[in-house]
C-alpha cells in the first residue's frame, strides 16, 4: 500500500514540471509530509498526498510555473512593503520547509527584518469540491511581545495578530476563493494519537477565531469556516475617543491594500483573471470626495 503512495508520490511530482527534482537537488526532507502525521489530527498517508496533489494543481491554476518554481526553489516574492522608514513591516509570500508540517506556502509579517507573525496553509478542494484555503497554523515570534506592542501603536491599535489575518482574507478575495477554512485546536496535526506523548507545544487558536467570526461546518471536522471578510466598524460601533485612531487605521489600509492586491496579481498567469470573492473598502482606489474611512463605501 505505502509502496504504491510513494510510487504516486513521485510519479506525480516527475510530470509536474515547475517541482521536477526538487526532492533531490533543493528540499529531501519535503518528503516527510508522506511519511509524517502532519498537516491536521490523525491524517493518513492517502489523505496527506491527495492534499498534496490538490494543492499543487490548484496552484497551477492560478500562478505561472515560473512563480511556482520561484515559491518553491527561490526565496518567494515580496507582497508588500512599508515605504515608511518608521513602520519597517514587509509582507511575503514563501514556502518555508521548515513550515510543512502544517501546510505547503506561508505568509509571513516582518518588522525591522525579523517574523513577528506568519499563517501556514494549503490549497485544497473542500467537500463540495471548490478550491479553498486551509490553514495548518498562525504563529508568532517567541521574541516578539514587545515589538508586537511597538508595533500595535504603529498601526493605531491593529494588532499583528490582526493585521496578518486580513492580508491574508484579501489573498483569498484576490484570488476568488469564497472559503478559508482555520485548523482547531482538537484538528491541530499535534493531537494526533502517535504524537500525543511528545506534543511540541500547547495550542490555543479556537478563541482568536471566534472573535474573528469562524463557526463550525459539518463537513469539515479539523477546521472551521472563517469569513473571508472583515468589516469595518461604524460609527456607531466605535467610542467617540477611538474614532480618530480607527479613521487613521483605516486610512493606512487604504494606501497598503491595493498596492498589495496588485502585487498578488503580478503572480497570476495570463489566462487565470478571478473576479474578487469579496471587495474590501480598501481596494476601492476610486474614492468619492466626502470619503470618510469609518462610513467607507462598499464594492
Amino acid at each position: 500500500m505505502h509502496k504504491d503512495l510513494f510510487r504516486e508520490f513521485y510519479d506525480y511530482f516527475d510530470s509536474y514540471e515547475p517541482m521536477k527534482g526538487f526532492f533531490t537537488e533543493k528540499d529531501i526532507d519535503f518528503q516527510e509530509s508522506m511519511t509524517r502525521v502532519f498537516l491536521y489530527k490523525n491524517s493518513t498517508m492517502r489523505e496527506r498526498l491527495t492534499a498534496l496533489e490538490h494543492h499543487f494543481d490548484i496552484l497551477r491554476t492560478m500562478f505561472t510555473d515560473e512563480v511556482i518554481h520561484e515559491l518553491y526553489w527561490g526565496k518567494g516574492y515580496t507582497l508588500w512593503e512599508s515605504p515608511d522608514p518608521e513602520l519597517p513591516l514587509v509582507c511575503r509570500l514563501i514556502f518555508d520547509t521548515g513550515q510543512r508540517k502544517e501546510g505547503f506556502l506561508s505568509l509571513y509579517l516582518y518588522y525591522e527584518n525579523e517574523m513577528i507573525y506568519h499563517f501556514n496553509f494549503r490549497f485544497d478542494y473542500n467537500k463540495s469540491g471548490v478550491p479553498s484555503l486551509y490553514v495548518g497554523t498562525l504563529q508568532g515570534s517567541k521574541e516578539g511581545l514587545a515589538l508586537t506592542k511597538v508595533l500595535t501603536k504603529k498601526l493605531f491599535g491593529y494588532r499583528p495578530k490582526n493585521f496578518i489575518l486580513y492580508l491574508l482574507r484579501i489573498f483569498t478575495q484576490t484570488l476568488g476563493m469564497k472559503n478559508l477554512y482555520v485548523i482547531t485546536d482538537e484538528g491541530f496535526y499535534t493531537n494526533s494519537h502517535l504524537l500525543r506523548g511528545n506534543r511540541s507545544k500547547k495550542t490555543n487558536f479556537n478563541d482568536f477565531w471566534k472573535d474573528e467570526g469562524a463557526f463550525s461546518v459539518s463537513d469539515e471536522k479539523m477546521y472551521w469556516a472563517l469569513p473571508i471578510e472583515e468589516k469595518r466598524r461604524t460609527y456607531s460601533e466605535i467610542k467617540s475617543q477611538k474614532r480618530n485612531l480607527f479613521r487613521k487605521r483605516y486610512l493606512l489600509m487604504d494606501t497598503i491594500i491595493p498596492t498589495y492586491i496588485e502585487a498578488i496579481k503580478r503572480l497570476f498567469r495570463p489566462e487565470f483573471t478571478p473576479v474578487p470573492s469579496a471587495v474590501d473598502p480598501a481596494s476601492i482606489t476610486d474614492k468619492p470626495a466626502d470619503y470618510d474611512p469609518i462610513e467607507a463605501p462598499r464594492g
